[in-house]
């Protein structure tokens, strides 16, 4: 397949699960600034490793916590749960001499990143994996500490919860339960989520919303009273709806209906989300935040892609004011959190070293060149995020887009002791440095669950 062709299969498809084959039955926070200490070595081999079973562990060096203080010199993990963050000393006394020390060197520790919206383990035969713990790995080995599941149809939500229940999650998986499928006169799925309630499964699953695919490239695949009814159905039992929306038809008619469902004015307690936000007006940014609707994006260069082939332009009406507006979400004050989209995002599906993680989400917000077309048009560059501004969007943002901001995105006493440690500060560095920069260990629950010198991890 050409590139021409991958990238109008993205229009057509953006970020979306694949065409299933089976149906459903029945507040603000600081960013950091760079000073590295000491030096530890990487290898270039990874491979995965655990801390003890406890999921107790101290981590020593430059810690980006996204909460106060901005940054600290050690952290205390206990049984899962960050128990202490402040200076070396302060820790290592609370810590005591049996909890496993790991001392990070001139790496960089951030609370644990969470991709938002992807497939991972859903479409995971579409980039050449066979197994969901292969596909899991592949997530943690880019530091992903969570991953959302935005297509989870019977089957798959059967396989998530066989996963949970033999303990065989390595990272939290937030699944939402599929409403549709995504293509033109694909079956709607009815409300067949209406005997189960959302939450947790248990620590490393919870079952956190449904998926509403409203557009497929330029066609509308829901009836606007169909879908105002669903969305109203939804909200009042309880369930978070992420709704796909590419164009401003999708936007507006998705509008009307959170505005039916919320009030003009919201409030949006369930944090109800656009997905994408290709193509948004004025009027329909100002109903956004007027509903306090958070957006989930893609920053890294996929988006560029398609949206640099002028034939797709043309197919979304070649207006460039609306199109990706990401520093007018976060100006305008949304959560703006950054996903992959995976494996949406991948050329022709082939997963490289050098795609879906975490750091191309902070760069791609920063410098979005594409992979096919390599210079980004004027009216995307205008719309450029801060490192700062990209780091919140896979932590701050992505755990408040997940409903569960209190406990992920930042590291506090009471938080999750999920950390990913970086080889550099993101804060610091430009576009290319930040991408060149490799996972040194993903850290779940205070379990190491990899780390590439296993040897330099406890």
């Amino acid at each position: 397949m050409s590139f021409t062709a991958t990238t109008r299969r993205i229009l057509l498809l953006l970020a979306l699960s694949a065409t299933v084959a089976c149906s459903p039955s029945g507040s603000a926070s600081p960013s950091s600034s760079a000073g590295p200490s000491d030096p530890s070595a990487a290898s270039s081999a990874p491979s995965p490793a655990s801390s003890s079973p406890s999921g107790s562990l101290v981590l020593v060096g430059r810690i980006v916590t996204m909460d106060e203080p901005a940054v600290a010199e050690a952290l205390l993990i206990e049984d899962g749960t960050v128990t202490a963050v402040g200076t070396r000393d302060e820790v290592l006394a609370l810590a005591g001499d049996q909890v496993p020390v790991m001392d990070i060197g001139q790496n960089v520790a951030y609370p644990g990143f969470i991709d938002a919206h992807s497939h991972w383990i859903g479409d995971r035969d579409y980039y050449g994996l066979d197994s969901a713990s292969e596909a899991m790995q592949a997530a943690l080995e880019r530091g992903w500490t969570s991953i959302a599941e935005l297509w989870v149809n019977q089957e798959r939500l059967t396989e998530l919860e066989t996963l949970a229940a033999d303990d065989a999650l390595p990272l939290r998986v937030d699944a939402y339960l599929a409403l549709n499928e995504p293509a033109v006169d694909g079956d709607h799925f009815g409300d067949w989520y209406a005997d189960r309630e959302p939450g947790p499964i248990t620590d490393w699953l919870r079952i956190q919303g449904l998926k509403v695919h409203l557009d497929h490239g330029v066609d509308l695949l829901w009836e606007a009273a169909e879908l105002n009814a669903t969305i109203l159905a939804a909200n009042e039992a309880g369930w978070q709806v992420a709704i796909h929306a590419i164009t401003t038809e999708a936007h507006e008619m998705a509008l009307d209906a959170l505005e039916a469902a919320l009030g003009p004015s919201g409030p949006n307690p369930l944090h109800h989300r656009i997905e994408h936000a290709i193509q948004v007006t004025d009027a329909q940014l100002a109903r956004m935040v007027a509903m306090q609707l958070p957006v989930v994006i893609h920053l890294d260069t996929a988006v560029a892609d398609w949206l640099g082939d002028p034939h797709d332009l043309t197919d979304l009406g070649g207006e460039t004011a609306w199109l990706t507006r990401w520093q007018d979400f976060v100006d305008a004050g949304l959560h703006v959190a950054g996903a992959t989209d995976a494996p949406w995002i991948f050329p022709d599906f082939i997963m490289t070293d050098d795609i879906g993680r975490p750091v191309d989400q902070i760069a791609g917000g920063m410098d979005p060149i594409g992979r096919v077309y390599r210079e980004p048009p004027e009216w995307m560059a205008a719309q450029l995020l801060t490192a700062e501004e990209g780091l919140r969007a896979v932590t701050l943002d992505a755990a408040f887009a997940l409903g569960d901001e209190a406990r992920r995105g930042h590291l506090a006493t009471g938080t999750l002791g999920d950390v990913t440690i970086l080889s550099g500060d993101v804060t610091t560095a430009t576009p290319d440095e930040i991408r060149a920069m490799t996972v040194i260990a993903t850290i779940v629950n205070g379990v190491i669950a990899f780390c590439t010198e296993p040897g330099a991890c406890p």
